[in-house]
């Protein structure tokens, strides 16, 4: 036994595959790290290295060579993880390839690998000492860049807005009451045209509902960006979005956000209902920003089903078994962080005290996990853009869903509320003759504003000026209103 054992320890020194294993997570983390919190990335991360050094172990007793088994390891990891995306390249390139042949090939192939690197006579010691150095540096620029980002990170901590004071502002005589301010952003919720010329489906039925309680619909309104980060920090601090800022900069920005420190001054308490995406990428800022933060993705989600998760585990060669394997937890979760603020929006009229909501609504975005009438949809359509239907459908379910809860807030509510629904934006190109290249400019702008006069708003008014045109009517500010439909 120590015979084989030395025999298998013999040759230069082997530590690449640990790092080969590590690395893939790492440069993921890096290249997504202002949308995605550290604490997603350990188990992942300690997963593929045990099970590397568990594989590295095996070859070697099979191979009785350290170094053989190691390069072995690390082409086996190549496979590993660039598997999801070569399969996604080949059906991009219109090459229809399906997991039960292309999983056993790529397998067969390793294992053809394997066998040659068996029957080579040489050391491999010049390839291991090469391996081992570009290991080294490939882990050394990851950890560069994450040190280089927590330290911006903690600069712009730094110049955090301080707590609010506490000071309540002098309330406008003619206001008894403050009105309760709702938020609500459907994320790529198409404008009414898009839907009849492009999904064939007629919309007025929704937005002839909100007119006849009292809404005013803004239908020439328009976003200036594609981006929702982008969006929700313009939107938020009143004025079009900087496409030119880091997303650090814009997730601070919607975190600590004009509108909320604006209306906290005046008595408000802000309340933000968060989602999937912002499990990593706002929700550190958000957490400690927001007077209440409630996020049903953060607080019951398990750890497999994370927008970091999905996306590191769906380029793997678990591909064709990462939804079979978490699919009724993933499900849920995406079903009840849509649920889950629209359950709670319609109880907050009973909570006293003035209060500014906020909500952010992964709908009718993906997952298409909704269909009209509220049915589940299958693991294989979650993420398919392709079949309109899916879209529609979910697209059909959130328009009920906030109907009714624009119900509840006007019957419920003892002062009248000031409701705002929006797009971010509308459907973006994400397939082949999906929708036109500029669909996504049109957007839902619906306001319910009592007291105001209608009249005097214009239909193509930017959904940037909402807050602006808020403050200025209901709390005597002076803010000089945007040009609309401005182009950036």
């Amino acid at each position: 036994m120590k015979q084989k054992l030395k025999a298998i320890f013999r040759g230069p020194v082997v530590f690449y595959p640990l790092l080969f294993a590590a690395f893939p997570i790492l440069f993921l983390y890096v290249y997504n790290i202002s949308e995605t919190s550290a604490s997603e990335v350990w188990l992942p991360l300690a997963i593929s290295v045990a099970a590397t050094l568990v594989l590295w172990a095996i070859l070697s007793l099979i191979l009785r060579n350290l170094a053989k088994a190691g390069f072995a390891t690390a082409i086996f990891l190549v496979f590993f993880f660039a598997y999801g995306r070569f399969y996604d390249v080949l059906n991009n390139w219109g090459v229809s390839v399906k997991h039960a042949y292309l999983l056993p090939v790529m397998l067969f192939v390793w294992g053809c690998c394997v066998y040659f690197i068996g029957r080579a006579k040489s050391d491999f010691r010049t390839t291991t000492r090469w391996l081992n150095i570009t290991a080294v540096v490939l882990i050394a620029i990851n950890l560069f860049n994450i040190a280089s980002y927590q330290v911006k990170v903690a600069r712009l901590n730094a110049d955090a807005p301080a707590e609010s004071s506490g000071q309540v502002a002098t309330i406008p005589a003619e206001l008894s009451a403050l009105p309760g301010i709702y938020y609500i952003i459907l994320d790529e919720y198409a404008h009414p045209d898009t839907m009849l010329e492009w999904y064939g489906y007629d919309n007025s039925e929704f937005i002839d509902s909100l007119e006849d309680k009292g809404f005013f619909i803004a239908r020439e309104s328009q976003t200036t960006s594609r981006s929702t980060q982008q969006i929700l920090a313009g939107l938020l601090n009143l004025e079009y979005p900087n496409n030119e800022l880091e997303l650090s900069e814009y997730y601070r920005m919607i975190a600590y956000n004009r509108a909320a420190e604006f209306l906290r001054t005046r008595g408000y308490k802000f309340i933000y209902f968060g989602n999937r995406y912002d499990c990593g990428r706002w929700y550190t800022h958000m957490k400690d920003s927001a007077d209440h933060y409630f996020n049903y993705f953060v607080e019951s989600s398990t750890p497999w089903i994370s927008e970091f998760q999905t996306i590191l585990w769906n380029t793997t060669i678990l591909k064709p078994f990462y939804y079979r394997l978490v699919g009724g937890d993933y499900e849920e979760a995406q079903r009840r962080q849509i649920m889950f603020p629209l359950e709670h929006l319609k109880a907050l009229p009973l909570v006293g005290g003035p209060k500014f909501v906020f909500t952010h609504l992964i709908c009718p975005h993906v997952s298409f996990v909704f269909g009209p009438e509220g049915e589940h949809i299958t693991a294989e359509n979650w993420q398919n853009w392709e079949d309109k239907q899916l879209y529609l459908g979910q697209y059909i379910f959130i328009s009920a869903e906030i109907e009714k809860v624009v119900n509840v807030l006007l019957e419920e509510s003892e002062t009248p509320p000031i409701i705002i629904i929006q797009s971010d934006h509308g459907v973006r190109p994400h397939c082949p003759g999906l929708v036109g290249a500029d669909e996504w400019r049109k957007i839902l702008n619906a306001m319910y504003l009592p007291g105001m006069d209608y009249s005097e708003l214009s239909d193509s008014m930017s959904p940037y000026n909402t807050f602006r045109l808020i403050f200025n009517h209901y709390f005597d500010a002076d803010y000089a209103l945007l040009e609309d439909n401005q182009e950036q």
